[in-house]
């Protein structure tokens, strides 16, 4: 039984009192003040330097009381979830009746190099999926659905990129509980820090080099990973580009390839265990294990044999990267959950957790989608109700609010989805809208109380739920760190708290 909603606090005064924003006890000095010490002790975290676009000045220190109701709807949501797409991943090309590849098709390439991926699987030089399913971030939005009050509804997952947010909660969270400790209160952290960063730490193994290839994009928590990294194992993983990368055929390797990357700094270039000249007088480190920060375009540059033997190394699996990261896959599931039910993949708990817990998103060329055009010709209105999102976007890049456009535009956009036609970033997903709820927040002591929703995200590293991740907030329609929105923690109160409830 939920007894308490979602509510943000402030940790204390000199009396070490935690109590509930309002505006009675909002003081403009006391509240600048306590942002001031937050912001000295993430930066005694993490240097300045390492913030992406100086995101420690975004934090905000009064976090996010969350109650055991939502903690428990989390964890039944992220199993359900878990359980879900793993199964579907595992049977995309064995499951001929349920057509995976013709409702969400891919890039030829991408088809190619998933069906590659299943060969490595059955011969054992890839792991099931289940096995490596490597960093998810959901993305959910907080909604009152008539069904239950304070729902949680994932309208996103990302995994493209394997940190972001990651650091930004331990280094947050590590923070909050330091104010915790000081307050004397009975509230406990939400999310253990150190089980976030373990977490990220136990995508690979310290024991050999880490290699990070990045193209374009600038990176969030990437930054502060390897910083993170360096002070717990004493080396520093090294950032390369597509461009430096070499294959060179090995027949000892069960691949039949050597992966390696070129040397460019001369700090680098001792040779050791790892490194060797090559021919033309290069000096390149052989990539045993590499994490990904690169967009789809830039993977599918690569030369096929490079993809191919960058999939056999890269601990966010291709799998992941292709299928889970795009939001036609949310689509997929919801509509699955009657077959994932009748083969005992998901509980009739577990489903209900899936349909009320999952945004409906329908997919370009899907029966739902025409039926919503038909529905749009007569019933113009409806747009209002209805979002467009590129399926493998991020940051909240290239979304489209129904009412936004006139009701012809609207029309028009769905004409195009119902008949694709090749895959593009373009492309989009209808998603219903979320009427999110709005919570009384002060997230800057300068701009006083407003009131906002609440995006809140969760962290994943190969199936385990790390914990809640940070509660975005910001007064525009799409709430993103990168784009100024402010960042909050989350406190619980203590197991025996709750029994006495």
């Amino acid at each position: 039984m939920q007894t308490e909603q979602l509510t943000q606090v402030h940790l204390g005064d000199d009396h070490g009192e935690t109590r509930p924003i309002s505006q009675q006890n909002f003081d403009v000095a006391s509240f600048s003040s306590e942002e001031a010490r937050f912001q000295e002790k993430l930066l005694n975290l993490c240097p300045a330097n390492l913030w992406p676009k100086a995101s420690y000045t975004t934090g905000c220190p009064r976090p996010v009381l969350v109650g055991q109701y939502h903690q428990q709807q989390l964890k039944d949501l992220h199993e359900a979830l878990t359980a879900a797409i793993t199964d579907v991943v595992q049977r995309w090309w064995s499951d001929k009746d349920a057509r995976f590849p013709e409702r969400m098709p891919l890039e030829d390439k991408e088809e190619e190099l998933l069906q590659w991926i299943e060969g490595q699987v059955m011969i054992g030089n890839l792991p099931q999926f289940s096995q490596c399913r490597g960093s998810w971030r959901p993305d959910f939005l907080v909604e009152d659905n008539g069904e239950r009050e304070e729902n949680y509804c994932i309208t996103e997952i990302n995994t493209r990129f394997s940190f972001n947010g990651f650091m930004h909660e331990a280094y947050g969270q590590a923070a909050t509980n330091e104010s915790l400790e000081s307050a004397e209160t009975v509230l406990m952290p939400a999310t253990d820090p150190d089980t976030i960063l373990e977490g990220l730490f136990n995508l690979f193994d310290p024991e050999y080099p880490l290699h990070l290839l990045k193209g374009t994009e600038k990176g969030i928590d990437i930054h502060m990973f390897i910083n993170a990294v360096w002070r717990r194992f004493g080396v520093k993983p090294r950032l390369i580009a597509p461009a430096d990368l070499r294959l060179f055929p090995d027949a000892r390797s069960k691949s039949g390839f050597r992966l390696c990357s070129v040397i460019h700094d001369r700090d680098g270039q001792v040779l050791h265990t790892w490194r060797f000249v090559a021919p033309y007088g290069e000096i390149c480190e052989e990539i045993y294990q590499v994490g990904l920060e690169l967009h789809q375009r830039e993977l599918l540059a690569l030369e096929p044999e490079m993809l191919r033997q960058i999939s056999l190394r890269c601990f966010n699996d291709m799998r992941t990267i292709l299928l889970v990261h795009d939001k036609r896959m949310l689509g997929i599931v919801r509509k699955e959950i009657p077959q994932l039910v009748a083969r005992g993949v998901v509980t009739a708990v577990q489903a209900e957790a899936l349909r009320l817990g999952i945004a409906e998103t329908l997919i370009p060329g899907s029966k739902e989608l025409k039926d919503l055009l038909q529905v749009s010709l007569t019933s113009p209105g409806l747009r209002h109700g209805y979002i467009l999102k590129p399926i493998r976007s991020g940051k909240g890049n290239g979304i489209i609010f129904g009412d936004d456009v006139t009701a012809p535009e609207w029309i028009s956009l769905l004409q195009a989805l119902t008949s694709p036609g090749e895959i593009s970033a373009e492309l989009c997903v209808v998603q219903r809208r979320i009427t999110p709820r709005k919570y009384d927040l002060v997230l800057r002591a300068s701009e006083g109380m407003v009131r906002y929703p609440l995006v809140g995200t969760y962290h994943v590293t190969n199936g385990e739920l790390l914990g809640l991740g940070t509660w975005r907030a910001s007064g525009g329609r799409i709430v993103a760190v990168a784009s100024g929105g402010s960042w909050i923690c989350s406190v619980m109160k203590g197991v025996r708290d709750f029994q006495e409830e």
